[in-house]
């Protein structure tokens, strides 16, 4: 029976690895971040994509940073190899300044999910939010953004880092919270977050197997 158990594990990590997927990553550079920890970002977005089966074309892959402005460093349909991916990625500079959360939820449906740059429409839609703090500009167009984010069919994962009150967290990401919403104290513990991440994100069924056999 275990060796059963075993068996669907492994096929749920191959085709967890083989799953079809538009991901876009929106990184917070706002002063508080600072250049040390952002770089941490960078190198989470990368590991996680470690796995991403981006060469054959299943997993696409956009990079949004934020602070006082939006930038948006590639589309979905920019870069066909990771080769590409990472070394954009590598190319992205710190930008300190606000945090203006709610314009970079505004550039998902606006720009980033488009079929002109790369949506597909028969493909999930993901968004992986790392900030370190609340809004500070828009602020009360954060979570309306998010919703309408939401009701175009994007799911959205947030990672809050040190963050005490995390309401606008809370409404950020998708429910239920548990599955969407991770707050850690420190950029450190990124690490451990893409472990978590990566599980909700296609092998969320291993606990219902198990759950079924044992």
């Amino acid at each position: 029976m275990l060796l059963g158990i075993y068996l669907q594990i492994i096929a749920c990590i191959l085709a967890c690895k083989s799953l079809r997927q538009d991901i876009v990553f929106i990184l917070d550079s706002s002063t508080s971040v600072g250049k040390r920890n952002f770089q941490k970002m960078l190198n989470f977005t990368k590991d996680f994509l470690l796995a991403a089966d981006i060469d054959s074309g299943s997993v696409r892959v956009g990079l949004i940073t934020y602070s006082t402005s939006v930038t948006i460093h590639f589309y979905l349909n920019t870069f066909s190899t990771k080769a590409e991916v990472f070394s954009a990625i590598d190319d992205v500079l710190y930008q300190a300044g606000s945090t203006n959360t709610a314009d970079a939820l505004k550039t998902l449906t606006a720009d980033m999910f488009t079929q002109g740059h790369g949506d597909r429409d028969d493909v999930p839609s993901v968004v992986v939010v790392v900030t370190d703090g609340v809004s500070n500009i828009n602020m009360r167009q954060t979570i309306p953004r998010a919703d309408e984010a939401r009701l175009s069919g994007i799911a959205i994962y947030a990672i809050g880092i040190g963050i005490k009150e995390t309401a606008e967290l809370q409404g950020i990401a998708n429910t239920p919270t548990e599955d969407f919403l991770y707050t850690i104290e420190d950029f450190t513990e990124l690490d451990q977050v893409k472990e978590t991440l990566f599980e909700s994100f296609c092998l969320g069924n291993i606990i219902s197997i198990v759950g079924m056999t044992v």
